[in-house]
C-alpha cells in the first residue's frame, strides 16, 4: 500500500465472527467488549524472571495446546460462524462456502519461534479439514497490520468473488513468545508497567462489494511506517510519524476529517509507547483551522479498546476491532456510524481503516 495516499477498497462488512477469550462467537465476544470484561487468567505460562504463572487470554477450547497447529483449531468454527451468515445475505450474494475465498492473516516473519513455513502450514490444515480450499484463498503473514493486506487483495478480486471472508488468527500464548518479549520489557508484570497481556484469538469479516449490499463500509486504508518500530531508543524516539501518516491517508480517501470520528479502535496495548504515539497523531489530525482547535463536542474521540478484553491477539486484531464497530453500527450504538481503528507492527509498520454504515448515520 503506497504510504503517501490512502485507498478505498469499496467494501463492507456484512457479517462477522469471532473466537476470543471473552467468548467461542462473535456476538457473545462483542457483548464481552461492550461491558469491558477482563476475563484474564493464570495458564501454563511463566514469567521468565519468577518462575510464577503469568496471566493471558486464553480461548476455552475442549482440548487446548500451544503451537502453529492450534491456528486451525481457531479458524474453523470462525468460518462456520461466518458460513452461517451467508444465506441472510441479498439473493444476488448469496454463495455456498465452497465459492467464498477465505483470505487469512497470520503472523509475520519477524515473530519469534515463527515457523518459517506457517502460511503453508496453514493452507495445507484447512485443505484437510475443508476438503477443497475455495479459489481466491490465502494466507498472508502480516500480524496486525494484515486486514489492510487482506482488503486490498479482496478489493482485486471483487469482480470475481463478491463474497470473501478476511480472517486474522494468532496466539501469543507460547513460552518462547513470552520470554522474547520478557526479555525485551514488553510484557506486563510486577516489574514493569509497561508491557502487554499475551492472548490469542482469531476474528473474521464476511465482506461484499460496497455497491452490493448496505453495510458497514470500508471507506479509507493508509499506511505508514515509524522510525522507532516498537518503542523506540534514546537515538531513535517515538515520534508517531508512521501512525499519523496511516490515519491521515485513510481518512483523507475516506473524505473525513477526524474531528467528524467520535470514536476510534486503537492497538493500545498496555505499552506506553502505543499511548504516545495515538496521544501525537491525534494531536496531530484533530484540529480545524484556523483556530486549531476540534470541533469535536466531548473535545477529544472515545478509544474501544478491544485489547483491553482480549489481551495482545495480533493478526486477530483488526478484524476484530471491525466486527465489534460493526455490531454497535447495526444496533445503532456506534456514534454517528463512523469509527477509525488503527494498529502497528513491530517492525514500524501502521495502518488505519475508516469504517462508515452506508447512510452515513
Amino acid at each position: 500500500m503506497d504510504e503517501a495516499r490512502g485507498v478505498s477498497p469499496a467494501l463492507s462488512v456484512a457479517g462477522y465472527g469471532m473466537w476470543t477469550a471473552l467468548g467461542p462467537d462473535g456476538p457473545s465476544t462483542v457483548a464481552g467488549l461492550d461491558a469491558r470484561l477482563i476475563v484474564s487468567r493464570s495458564g501454563d505460562l511463566r514469567e521468565p524472571l519468577t518462575g510464577e504463572p503469568m496471566p493471558c487470554f486464553r480461548v476455552a477450547a475442549h482440548h487446548w495446546w500451544a503451537g502453529p497447529s492450534f491456528l486451525v483449531e481457531m479458524v474453523m468454527p470462525v468460518l462456520e460462524e461466518c458460513y452461517e451468515q451467508l444465506a441472510a445475505l441479498p439473493a444476488p450474494l448469496r454463495r455456498r462456502p465452497a465459492e467464498v475465498p477465505v483470505l487469512i492473516a497470520v503472523a509475520p516473519p519477524h515473530r519469534p519461534a515463527r515457523p518459517a513455513d506457517l502460511e503453508k502450514r496453514l493452507l495445507e490444515d484447512l485443505r484437510r479439514r475443508l476438503g477443497r480450499l475455495p479459489d481466491g484463498s490465502a494466507v498472508v503473514g502480516a500480524g496486525r497490520v494484515g486486514l489492510p493486506h487482506l482488503a486490498a487483495q479482496a478489493a482485486r478480486q471483487a469482480s470475481r468473488y463478491p463474497v470473501q471472508i478476511l480472517l486474522g488468527v494468532e496466539s501469543f500464548l507460547l513460552q518462547d513468545i513470552v520470554d522474547h518479549y520478557a526479555g525485551c520489557d514488553r510484557l506486563l508484570s510486577e516489574e514493569n508497567s509497561s508491557g502487554f497481556v499475551p492472548g490469542e484469538a482469531a476474528a473474521a469479516l464476511v465482506v461484499v462489494p460496497a455497491s452490493a449490499a448496505r453495510g458497514l463500509s470500508l471507506r479509507g486504508m493508509g499506511a505508514g511506517r515509524e522510525p522507532s518500530g516498537a518503542g523506540g531508543t534514546r537515538e531513535t524516539p517515538v515520534t508517531g510519524a508512521g501512525l499519523t501518516t496511516a490515519m491521515r491517508a485513510a481518512l483523507s480517501a475516506a473524505g473525513v476529517s477526524l474531528f467528524d470520528i467520535p470514536n476510534i479502535f486503537g492497538d493500545v496495548n498496555g505499552e506506553h509507547f502505543k499511548f504516545k504515539e495515538a496521544m501525537i497523531a491525534a494531536m496531530r489530525l484533530d484540529r480545524l483551522p484556523p483556530g486549531n482547535v476540534t470541533r469535536r463536542p466531548r473535545g477529544h474521540p472515545e478509544h474501544w479498546n478491544a485489547v483491553e478484553g482480549l489481551g495482545e491477539i495480533g493478526a486477530a486484531l483488526m478484524p476484530a476491532q471491525i466486527g465489534w464497530a460493526f455490531e454497535a453500527a447495526r444496533a445503532g450504538r456506534l456514534p454517528q456510524g463512523r469509527a477509525l481503528a488503527f494498529a502497528g507492527e513491530d517492525d514500524g509498520a501502521r495502518v488505519a481503516v475508516v469504517a462508515a454504515m452506508e447512510d452515513g448515520r
